[in-house]
């Protein structure tokens, strides 16, 4: 189960500080700005009107992009930190009453494990033409001000690979392959089951495994839910900047294999599948290091794909 504080809205600290008064070299609100590939150097300028609209009333759409500082665990055999990221596009619906953000995830990094006495990292990965058919998820809003250097931030998105909840955040996920669902999935919402998301003939998401200690495995088949926050400010009509919160969870429901000296694949028996348990990292967020939010304005039309392969040039590297 998860557990979330609920946010209304952050200011970035740095931001604040920059464009306090006291902290800035020219009058009033007045910092200088330099937003060349979209990162702000020098500082904000704080108190100006803002429109993250399309600028005729409709939702202002954004990429976006969250740096994530992970802490690995895997069984206890590695305990580690590392640096994971997410993105994702995000519609701004300021001018619905309720307001609300539209959220859809395009990319999802599983960290890679290196197990001692591995040549190789242990590593799970997706294929990124699953996140084009993700459904999206809209989450309340909440604004508070008119004008830069105030809050824009919404609460947590919650995206569920295989598995079908009657509570998306805090419903227990499923974990064994008995749990499918009666109508294949169909129904959003439903007693807690599996389904097969990906419509490859296994059950809930297929991720493609490398380097499993003493166990060749091609394949693992993962019930999986992520979810992520923002608590952000506006920089420009163009750009919001902050912190994110998330969360993974990710269940392995089962998996395929080349037994040593076999050349064919087979599915895992119950000891095969314990291996894979024991190596599936366990991740989290670092305690006390924040995990940066950044949003820009794309054009209403780019695709997950899209927003992936041009991450670079949106957010720099």
């Amino acid at each position: 189960m998860l557990i979330f504080k609920p946010v209304l809205a952050v200011m970035l600290a740095m931001a604040v500080n920059m464009c306090s008064p006291e902290n800035n070299t020219n009058s009033g609100d007045n910092c200088s700005v330099n937003n060349s590939n979209n990162e702000p150097d020098g500082g904000l300028v704080c108190g100006e009107p803002y429109d993250v609209s399309d600028g005729q009333g409709g939702p202002g759409i954004f990429g976006a992009k969250v740096t994530q500082y992970v802490h690995v665990n895997a069984a206890g055999i590695v305990e580690t930190d590392t640096i994971s990221k997410l993105l994702m596009k995000v519609e701004y619906h300021v001018n619905e009453e309720p307001m609300f953000a539209r959220v859809h995830l395009c990319k999802l990094e599983i960290p890679a494990v290196m197990i001692p006495g591995q040549p190789a990292p242990t590593q799970m990965s997706m294929s990124d033409t699953v996140f084009d058919t993700l459904e999206p998820v809209d989450v309340p809003l909440y604004k508070e001000g008119e004008t830069t250097c105030t809050g824009l931030s919404f609460d947590p998105a919650v995206t569920l690979f295989g598995v079908r909840l009657n509570d998306d955040f805090n419903d227990d996920i499923p974990v064994t392959s008995t749990s499918v669902c009666p109508d294949g999935g169909a129904a959003s919402h439903q007693n807690p089951c599996l389904w097969d998301m990906d419509n490859d003939g296994e059950i809930v998401i297929t991720l493609q495994a490398e380097n499993l200690p003493g166990i060749d495995v091609k394949e693992v088949y993962m019930a999986m839910r992520s979810w992520t926050s923002a608590e952000g400010i506006v920089a420009t009509d163009d750009l919001i900047l902050g912190e994110a919160d998330w969360g993974l969870e990710q269940y392995a429901i089962g998996c395929r294999l080349i037994p040593i000296g076999a050349t064919e694949e087979r599915y895992c028996n119950d000891g095969e599948k314990d291996v894979v348990d024991n190596v599936n990292p366990v991740l989290g967020p670092i305690e006390g290091v924040p995990n940066a939010y950044m949003a820009v304005r794309i054009p209403d039309d780019m695709t997950c794909e899209e927003l992936v392969m041009q991450a670079d040039n949106l957010f720099g590297r």
